[in-house]
């Protein structure tokens, strides 16, 4: 164990009072995670290095998931350390850290492999979870946006510190984000949205899903959100990597996007007009998934990663969808629509 780790969990042990049970090192985190124990209870401390507006955005997310644990039983709960803060800073050298706590989710990963655990079910649970989360989001007293957390902003650094080495499809992207920030903004369509909800931030206990890694969190708008969610859904079920069939690939993105709006309408209201929205943010974020795999994807995958950027490529640069979906008969499924 590193020196700035083992001055981390020693701070934590005074701040806290938790004590390390192992570091968590799968996930792609950019923080340093650890499962930690307090009496008898687990924790996840998450220490992240520190900056200016990772401390502002830090302390913008674990407010935010504050107030939707107090309303969502499916949402990890921020623990505050002992001195009442909801995150703490420390200094390791020439380092500093932002740390912060979490109850643990019970459950585990769902099995993308096993149509027991990831089905229409899931998909629809998901959907109703997204559905109260933005209706929750509206109703959030402290909703004043801030430009530095929008989908634009720093929060995003990263999309705007990489570029996609194909100019064609850095004009592509270019249109796709033109034509999104020409959307309207409208409290009732734009506000606190998750913007990172895969098969990895969330677990599955007993049926039951409980949702964490709020840290992607942006104002951005409730179509996107749900496009990123089925776009990881569909990346996992169908993505270029599972070798199916275009007509598989739409039957299964169709399926589980029926099943996500259907569930998100039983928990909030949303209209044709941004349903049909959702491949254009689709669209948009293969560009972030480029980018993704091209700076960022571990060594262990170097093998795939031609492969895997060729397609994303063809797919941008000829302007062709994620996946292709029949919205109308999306629509049409969908009877609260």
């Amino acid at each position: 164990m590193g020196t700035d780790n083992r001055f981390i969990l020693e701070q934590a042990e005074l701040l806290y009072d938790v004590r390390l049970v192992h570091e968590i090192t799968t996930g792609n985190s950019g923080s340093l995670v650890f499962e930690v124990n307090k009496g008898e209870n687990a924790y996840i401390l998450r220490a992240s290095e520190y900056s200016i507006d990772n401390k502002k955005h830090t302390a913008f997310e674990l407010k935010w998931m504050e107030y939707l644990s107090d309303n969502l039983s499916e949402i990890v709960r921020p623990q505050k350390s002992l001195r009442n803060s909801l995150f703490e800073v420390i200094n390791a050298g020439d380092k500093a850290y932002i740390l912060c706590l979490f109850e643990k989710a019970p459950g585990k990963t769902v099995d993308i492999d096993n149509p027991e655990e990831f089905n229409e079910e899931l998909f629809f649970h998901l959907g109703e979870l997204m559905g109260e989360m933005h209706r929750l989001a509206v109703g959030y007293e402290d909703i004043i946006i801030s430009p530095e957390f929008e989908w634009t902003g720093s929060v995003n650094a990263w999309r705007y510190e990489s570029v996609i080495d194909d100019e064609r499809g850095r004009l592509c992207l270019k249109k796709y984000y033109d034509e999104i920030n020409r959307l309207p903004k409208r409290k009732d369509n734009y506000g606190i949205i998750h913007w990172d909800i895969h098969t990895d931030n969330f677990f599955v206990h007993n049926g039951k899903i409980k949702l964490f890694d709020f840290d992607a969190c942006q104002f951005n708008w409730y179509a996107a959100d749900i496009a990123s969610a089925i776009f990881f859904m569909v990346l996992k079920g169908a993505g270029p990597l599972r070798h199916r069939s275009e007509e598989e690939r739409t039957e299964f993105a169709e399926g589980c996007l029926i099943s996500y709006l259907r569930g998100y309408s039983a928990a909030n209201t949303i209209s044709e007009y941004w349903i049909r929205k959702i491949d254009l943010f689709m669209k948009y974020q293969m560009g972030d998934e480029y980018l993704y795999a091209q700076n960022y994807w571990p060594d262990e995958l170097a093998h795939l990663r031609a492969e895997y950027l060729d397609w994303f490529k063809e797919r941008i640069t000829k302007d062709l969808p994620f996946v292709s979906v029949n919205y109308d008969k999306v629509l049409k499924s969908i009877p609260a629509i």
